[in-house]
């Protein structure tokens, strides 16, 4: 078992490399003598170096388990991910993704950004901007997004099941705020799901002025409605939701 377990360390260790082969970064900042002096002579920090390494193992935990589609992820697979980087750009890329990890506000962020890698590598994927924004909105995400993206969601498949086949529906902001009284979640926590998630870019924020003419009276009644929409960052990162979840 320790054998396996040195050799997965050992393949992880050859794609940190390989990384570096394409990037050629340095860590000058760990590399301090000042900041090893610190680390060695202050009990806080090295508490919260511990606490710390004990988050980021769980979030890389969460993330190869997505990535090996919930089992132990093999050395075949991570061999894979090695050939991947084969040009800097995927290699900025892989590494952007470990750094979103390891900055991620979610451990359960962590699993889908395994998932999604795991396409882009296993499946040939090809890498392209929906991927890019759905791994950043990721980062940015609380366990707390992840539900409320989910109920989200939710609301524009109920609405599509009622539209013909193939079309998308908006959602207007009174709608939701409706379907959050009626089923009695946080409106405020809600609210701040949405906004993140036009602020990340998957969903369109859109402004229609209805305008309501009675032909009885000199005047006409206008209402601004503000809608909502998936963007194809959006929809991807729903499917990604459902094969995890």
């Amino acid at each position: 078992m320790n054998d396996i377990v040195k050799n997965r360390k050992d393949i992880l260790e050859k794609a940190l490399k390989s990384i570096e082969t394409y990037m050629q970064v340095k860590d000058d900042v760990l590399d301090n003598d000042f900041v090893q002096l610190l680390g060695d002579s202050s009990k806080i920090v090295r508490f919260l170096r511990g606490s710390s390494e004990l988050i980021l193992r769980k979030k890389f935990e969460s993330f190869l388990k997505g990535f090996s589609l919930n089992e132990k992820p093999t050395e075949a697979q991570l061999e894979r991910l090695i050939k991947y980087i084969d040009d800097e750009a995927k290699a900025e890329f892989i590494a952007d993704t470990f750094s979103k990890i390891l900055l991620s506000k979610s451990s359960k962020a962590c699993l889908i950004m395994g998932s999604i890698l795991n396409s882009v590598v296993e499946d040939s994927e090809d890498l392209t901007h929906a991927h890019l924004i759905s791994i950043n909105a990721l980062m940015n995400f609380y366990d707390m997004d992840i539900k409320n993206y989910k109920f989200i969601l939710s609301l524009f498949k109920e609405q599509n099941n009622a539209m013909d086949k193939g079309k998308l529906k908006n959602l207007s902001l009174s709608h939701i705020l409706k379907e959050i009284k009626e089923n009695k979640l946080d409106k405020t926590s809600v609210v701040i799901t949405l906004e993140k998630s036009v602020s990340h870019q998957l969903l369109f924020r859109d402004m229609k002025v209805e305008v309501d003419v009675d032909p009885d009276a000199d005047f006409t009644d206008t209402e601004t409605i503000e809608y909502f929409s998936l963007t194809s960052s959006g929809i991807l990162l729903e499917s990604y939701l459902d094969r995890c979840y």
